[in-house]
Order: C-alpha cells, then structure tokens, then sequence
C-alpha cells in the first residue's frame, strides 16, 4: 500500500500543482478580480454612550461620510450596493485628550459578512469635537401673530409646561437664553387652545438651531383667553385757581382712552372713565404739575382695564398777561331782532378785561376780537344791559363777562299811540 503512495510521486505533485494553477486560470478568465469606490457613505458612531456618560457631548468635524475601496470577484463585486457598505467608528475605542476615532468597514450582504471581499476606506478616521455637556432650565414665552376679532382680545396666556429642560454641548447652552412657542389667534372670538412647537432663542431673540441639543419635550400646550372687550374714553377735571398772575393753559393726557374687559352688563353700561376735579385740585400753583392715577380706582370692581391702567395728567400752567381792551359798538354784530324792535347802544365804545399767556396778551389788539349779540328776547321799549359773546384768540381769556348798554324802542306800539291821539284830534276838532 506505502509502495503504491509514493509510486511516481513526483508526477502526482507535479499534477496537483498543475491543477491549482489550471484554476486560479480558470477563476481569473471566468471570475476576474474586479474593484469599485463608493462614494459618501455615511460612518455610523457606535457605544457614543461612553462619552455621554461622562456628560461629554461630540459633534463630528471631518469623516462623517467616506470614500469606500472595494475589491473581490467580479461577479460579487458587481452586486455590492453603497447600502452593503457598512462603516462604524467605535467610540469606546478614543484615547484621552484625542479627537480621532478609526473607521472599521465592511461588506455585508444578506445579513452576512463577505470576507471574500475587501474593503478599505480612504478616510482612515473620524475627527471628533468634543466638549462637556450641561442641562440647565428655561422659561417657555410665547408669542402670539394676528389679531383677535373686532371688539375681542387676549387678556391671558396658559402655557403647559411653562419650563423645559435642555441639554447639549456646554457652548451651545450657555447661548440658549429662553424657550418660545408662537400661535395664531386671527379672528378669535372664543377661547384658543392647540399645542405649538418649541423653539430656542439667545438673548437677542435670535433662534438657535443645533441638533446636538436635546429637550424633555419638544411641543407646549397653550390656552389663550379671549374675551369680549370695549373702549371708553378718560375725562377729567380740574378744581382750584392756580397763585395769582397765573393761569391754567391747559390739560394733558397721556392717553385718552382704555380698553376695558368683564362683567357684560357693567361693560355695556360704561361710556367713559371719570377723573373728578376735587382729585386735580390746582390751588396756588405757579409750574406744570403731573397727577398719576390708577383707572381701576374709577371702574366697577367687575371690569378689568386691558394693559396699562395708570394714567399721567398733566397740567399746565403759565404766567398771565392782564389787558384792557377798547373797542367800538358799532363792531357788535347783532341778530334776532323782533319785528318792529329797534335799538341803538348808549355808548360808542365799552372796555374788556382779558387775560392770557403774556405772548398771546402782547399780540392782542382789537381787530382780532369779534362780539355778537342776541337781542331775540328784548321786546320792551327801555335801556337793557345786554351781555355780548366775545370770540377771542387763543390763549386769551375774558376776565369777567363783557355787556353794553342798549336803548330798545317798540316802533309798533309808538305808532298805535300816535294813531290814537290823531283820532282823538280829529273828532275833538269836529265837536
């Protein structure tokens, strides 16, 4: 049996070799060795909880998507798809103080590894940023675009929750300043609820976007309350005299309406908001003055003043001139004489007292002033004292009511006397 192993063993080495090489020539003519680059395929990091754990956060700076070489046979080659390629950088694996992590690849086809292919990436390793991880609390605010309808508007914003927790890389958090949701209430007439989106702003109200930032949650639940509202006007009142030789030029407001919300039948009722003058009492000043009040004193307990309910008046006071002013009767327009009524005034000329803003007092003279009188109630033969109305520039002032005196004649009673008398005569004469 030995004898017959080792007969022409020579040959039967010599044939074996000739049957290896006859094919791998057979393989190489019939299933040539082939190569082919995949290109941007993307490098998945594994174990990343290694740094995490540690309250490191990481972003990747270069080798996020990689070139792949790929080579083997022909026929197996030609069915790899970039999807087969799989290429992981295995985080566990980084040094300390490194930033580089090695990119491993493979082929993996049917759930199988081919290792009858290789695979080599042309970008050797993952370049990693890395930095500590904080958390840190912000407030949610929100915003609110449109407007509610005609006559309606937000009083109240619920937001659930009103905080969310955010956590990330330490530059990237110490830049978040507030959380924001915004919703629309265009044409609101009801109460608005929904849930929005959360958002994040730096200090500025610049909006932060950065998908290393984790939040507990990533919506808000909001409410808006809409109520039915109403605009009434601010009067007010002055009481007292300011020193003497000033006067009061006037009265400001920093506002001259509110809008008011609450009770429907208060609401309704209320047409303005009432300052009285015993609250703006002016006695014996001689500079402006500022009066600051609360509205809601001045309102019903039921309603509620939408935004601002204070209030600033101010009033204005300025040294006055004094100036006696003569001016003609027959300046005087006169209307609603009766029928048969005539009149002529006692004097040609009468005296005013005024008194104003030194300016306006020095700029005075008597063809800026006109005077009217209404003599529709004198009916009576007699002198009257008639009180005229007198229209004067602004910033003057008459000191006390100004009146002439009128002689008034009855033309149709004086004519039925004369009458009556020549009739007398006449029969007198005849006797």
């Amino acid at each position: 049996m030995k004898e017959k192993m080792f007969k022409n063993l020579s040959l039967k080495i010599l044939s074996a070799i000739f049957a290896v090489v006859l094919w791998t020539v057979i393989v190489n003519v019939y299933d040539p060795t082939t190569s082919y680059t995949f290109s941007n395929v993307s490098v998945q990091l594994i174990n990343t909880e290694s740094l995490t754990d540690k309250n490191y956060s990481y972003e990747i700076v270069e080798g996020g998507k990689i070139s792949v070489y790929v080579s083997g046979p022909k026929s197996i080659v030609t069915n790899i798809k970039a999807s087969d390629i799989v290429a992981t950088a295995d985080l566990s694996k980084i040094s300390a103080f490194a930033d580089y992590v090695d990119i491993h690849v493979s082929v993996v086809k049917d759930g199988q590894v081919l290792n009858n292919v290789e695979a080599t990436p042309k970008t050797s390793a993952v370049r990693l940023s890395i930095e500590n991880r904080d958390t840190k609390t912000v407030n949610v605010v929100s915003e609110i675009t449109g407007s509610a309808a005609d006559g309606y508007a937000v009083v109240r914003r619920v937001l659930n929750p009103t905080s969310v927790k955010v956590t990330g890389p330490s530059s990237v958090i110490d830049n978040i300043d507030h959380a924001g949701i915004s919703f629309d209430v265009t044409g609101a007439t009801a109460d608005v609820t929904g849930t929005a989106d959360i958002h994040l702003y730096d200090s500025d109200n610049n909006e932060i976007n950065d998908s290393s930032v984790e939040l507990t949650q990533t919506s808000v639940g909001y409410t808006a309350q809409v109520v039915r509202t109403k605009t009434v006007s601010i009067e007010v009142k002055t009481s007292g005299k300011p020193a003497d030789g000033y006067r009061v030029s006037g009265v400001t407001l920093n506002r001259d309406s509110v809008v008011v919300y609450g009770d429907t039948n208060m609401l309704n009722s209320l047409d303005k908001i009432v300052i009285p003058a015993s609250n703006i009492n002016v006695d014996g000043l001689t500079e402006n003055k500022v009066y600051k009040f609360g509205l809601s004193d001045y309102i019903d307990k039921s309603l509620t003043i939408l935004d601002n309910a204070r209030i600033e008046v101010t009033v204005r006071i300025e040294s006055t001139g004094n100036k006696t002013i003569t001016l003609n009767t027959s300046d005087i327009k006169v209307s609603g004489l009766e029928t048969g009524m005539s009149y002529s005034f006692e004097d040609r000329t009468f005296s005013i007292d005024v008194e104003g803003s030194e300016t306006a007092i020095a700029a005075l003279d008597a063809s800026a002033i006109t005077m009217t009188a209404d003599l529709s109630t004198y009916n009576k033969s007699g002198i009257q004292s008639i009180t005229l109305s007198v229209k004067l520039p602004d910033g003057v002032t008459l000191k006390r009511a100004a009146s002439v005196n009128v002689l008034f004649k009855d033309n149709t009673q004086e004519t039925e006397t004369t009458q009556s008398t020549q009739e007398t005569t006449s029969v007198t004469t005849g006797n």
